[in-house]
């Protein structure tokens, strides 16, 4: 009974391992022909070619449109933006020459995106401001230049010369006629400027590169995104057309990442962003948290040991371990494993990389459905068995109990077998022991009776001898015998008597023991009975004197 729980156990197990694979294998086709689908169509698009010589800029889309007012930490909107910092390099313009130099001014960024605007965060360390006067053009200032290249080759140049702290405005400086526009927010704040600021993404979808002019303890100190006039880099981002035709292959418990060839993130759809209605409860149901026994049968049962851990594959929009891609790996997730596959794909001569990432919860629901059934069943046949063996251990227990009464009943307490319980007719060992204690009590009864009656037979069979050897002596007396004989005549003369004595009192007794057997008990009042003896003893005792005293003792 006890190994039954372990087989069924071991069943589900190899059950789930076997749907694991399966769906290892339907991911497998699944995956070569999204791949090839969206291979297809990024070539149609005509998707942007990233020039990788010189580095990569990142920025994540965002689905909120963005304040800028200026402020970063958790009153900002970029508090829940996972987007990495760029530093941005100082190169000191002294007689026309540029080379890079160390200064104790830094300064850094990082953006996001949406379908219509590229956001940007400028942060410095500490400084000095130097603002921009109208009235004295010629005056050092702070600046910020903006290199922009869109898809088809237009290249934007931009230029925000900040009054003050506050909101600023972008002046197009790649146009004959210049126009200008509200940029955002240039605010010096705690000793530091933060610079937010927002550019159309259809003029900045291709590259884009910053020449942030300082004039803190150096005449136009420059830091900037490459040392040269077009110091734009790729901008890499992450587009809502991208996430939409991943969707088209949603599936419970599946997440897809398309990476390019420097492994930031250009689409993603996580399995954590799909729907409830797409999942269904049940999923749900194995993903919330069970009882102490459920675990450990989840994790005893589906997770192996042999496994890699599971760690999260992006970090600010890149892929961590790229020696990961191009194979196909487990993972443990207790209780859920998760299986990595990758594809590459080759679009406008780039590699990217397709992968997918689905964890066993499917196989895993599979498995737990037939695992609860199991452990149902296996409870409810363990129920029965129990209940059936309580009860049948409840039937002997009472038929001990049963048995122990009726034999006490049965023996008096001088040890007289009173009735002969009835022994039990069932083929057991109970039964047994009952048909052998009936008949130990029987033989019992019977030398209980052969000790009763004995000493009316030893008084019975004596008498005669003793009468004999009594008449014996008699006539020996009447004979003439000498004085040493006659002493001795008189001895074996008073043992007979004595002996005769011994008989009748034994035979007496016996008589008085079977009238008390068969008497009728009653109550008697003692103190009376003591009255009426006391008045016989003065009757026949007239010369002494009789009184009765008595103690009575309340309870």
């Amino acid at each position: 009974m006890l190994l039954l729980p372990w087989a069924g156990c071991q069943s589900v197990s190899i059950l789930e391992t076997s749907l694991r694979q399966s769906h290892s294998q339907l991911l497998d086709v699944q995956m070569t022909a999204a791949a090839h689908q969206i291979e297809r169509k990024l070539n149609k698009s005509q998707y942007a070619d990233f020039n990788t010589r010189q580095g990569n800029y990142y920025a994540p889309l965002t689905d909120s449109k963005m304040l800028l007012d200026g402020f970063d930490g958790e009153e900002s909107d970029w508090e829940n933006i996972t987007t990495p910092w760029f530093q941005l390099n100082t190169y000191d313009y002294v007689a026309g020459q540029s080379a890079e130099t160390t200064s104790p001014t830094t300064a850094k960024f990082k953006l996001a995106a949406n379908d219509k605007l590229l956001y940007i965060f400028i942060q410095t360390s500490a400084l000095t401001p130097h603002y921009f006067n109208p009235m004295q053009p010629q005056r050092i200032a702070d600046q910020l230049n903006i290199r922009s290249v869109n898809n088809t080759g237009l290249i934007s140049r931009w230029q925000i010369n900040p009054q003050g702290s506050g909101r600023v405005e972008m002046h197009n400086m790649s146009q004959t006629i210049k126009t200008s526009r509200d940029a955002g927010t240039w605010l010096w704040r705690d000793g530091h400027y933060n610079i937010e600021i927002a550019i159309p993404i259809n003029l900045a979808s291709n590259a884009i590169g910053f020449d942030l002019v300082l004039n803190d303890q150096q005449t136009n100190q420059h830091f900037k995104s490459k040392p040269s006039t077009t110091y734009e880099r790729s901008l890499v981002r992450e587009e809502a057309n991208l996430n939409q035709q991943l969707a088209d292959y949603t599936q419970p418990g599946l997440s897809l990442y398309l990476l390019n060839s420097q492994y930031w993130l250009v689409g993603q759809l996580s399995a954590d962003d799909i729907t409830d209605d797409n999942l269904g409860s049940d999923a749900d149901n194995l993903l919330e948290p069970q009882s102490w026994l459920t675990d450990t049968i989840y994790n005893k049962l589906f997770t192996s040991d042999s496994l890699p851990y599971w760690l999260e594959p992006t970090r600010l929009g890149r892929w961590l371990l790229p020696q990961q891609l191009e194979q196909t790996t487990w993972y443990q997730d207790s209780p859920i494993n998760k299986q990595l596959h990758s594809k590459v794909i080759i679009v406008n001569g780039q590699q990217f990389y397709f992968v997918a990432v689905q964890d066993s919860r499917q196989s895993l629901l599979s498995a737990s459905e037939a695992l609860n059934q199991l452990l149902i069943l296996l409870f409810t046949i363990i129920a029965i068995i129990v209940t059936g063996l309580f009860a049948f251990a409840s039937s002997l227990s009472w038929r001990i109990v049963k048995m122990k009464q009726s034999y006490r009943a049965a023996i008096d307490s001088d040890g007289k077998i009173i009735a002969v319980p009835e022994a039990s007719k069932l083929p057991d060992e109970l039964g047994d022991l009952s048909r052998v204690m009936q008949q130990l009590t029987i033989n019992q009864d019977k030398y209980t009776n052969y000790l009763a009656s004995l000493a009316d037979k030893l008084s019975h069979e004596l008498k005669t001898p003793v009468a004999v050897i009594r008449t014996s002596l008699e006539n020996m007396e009447l004979s003439n015998l000498d004085s040493e004989a006659t002493k001795y005549l008189t001895r074996a003369m008073q043992g007979t008597n004595r002996l005769s004595q011994t008989l009748n009192a034994l035979s007496e007794a016996n008589k008085l023991e079977q009238s008390l057997e068969y008497a009728q008990w009653q109550v008697v009042p003692f103190d009376d009975m003591l009255e009426e003896l006391t008045d016989a003893y003065r009757q026949i005792y007239n010369s002494h004197q009789f009184s009765t005293r008595t103690h009575r003792t309340i309870t």
